[in-house]
């Protein structure tokens, strides 16, 4: 079967590329051939009807299936579920939804009910954690503790160390900013500042 690969992280400072890999790997080891390979860097909340890169792939599919990582890399928004759904399942005999993790069959009803289940579950989790952060944020502002959003750590470098200042995270692409390195460099580095977290994704120092 020829596959047409398609990945999606949720912002531009995201790397795609493990995603990519993850999928070749799976779709060589299964007997397939890759006929086209998609790499997506839009949030999965919004709309599937306006997110151009994964419209153009099931408008001018190459192969015989779409193959993503699991199903929340389809979508985090209901509104776009029944979209996608009706899609695939009037394409289905010429075009299927293959996932590495998931069982996806949408030629019955059986396996439509386990697709919209799994899609509800990827959906629900960003709203519950919305409505939790914004009841955080309302305690916060009564008891006059909120400062705002966070945008990113803000720290001093100091003879080769980080020096962190009011947080307690740091990312990636703070790093890179404060060392004023490129990606892929390697950089050694200290944080002085105890107890932070460091959020780490594919694009490290290494």
């Amino acid at each position: 079967m020829r596959l047409d690969l398609y990945a999606r992280v949720s912002t531009e400072d995201q790397n795609v590329l493990q995603q990519i890999h993850i999928l070749r790997q799976w779709a060589l080891k299964n007997g397939h051939v890759i006929s086209k390979e998609v790499q997506d860097k839009q949030s999965g909340k919004i709309p599937l009807e306006q997110r151009t890169d994964f419209l153009d792939l099931l408008n001018n599919p190459c192969g015989d299936a779409m193959l993503i990582l699991n199903l929340d890399r389809l979508t985090r928004n209901w509104d776009s579920v029944t979209f996608i759904e009706k899609r695939f399942r009037e394409d289905w005999n010429t075009y299927k939804l293959l996932s590495t993790s998931d069982e996806i069959n949408l030629s019955n009803a059986s396996g439509r009910l386990m697709f919209r289940i799994k899609l509800a579950v990827g959906c629900h989790m960003p709203e519950d954690m919305l409505e939790k952060q914004k009841i955080g944020i309302a305690r916060a502002k009564l008891e006059k503790k909120y400062k705002g959003r966070q945008k990113g750590a803000k720290g001093i470098l100091k003879d080769s160390k980080l020096e962190l200042l009011d947080t307690q995270s740091i990312t990636v692409k703070d790093l890179r900013v404060a060392f004023s390195t490129k990606k892929g460099k390697k950089v050694n580095f200290n944080v002085t500042k105890p107890n932070f977290k460091v959020k780490i994704s594919e694009d490290t120092f290494n």
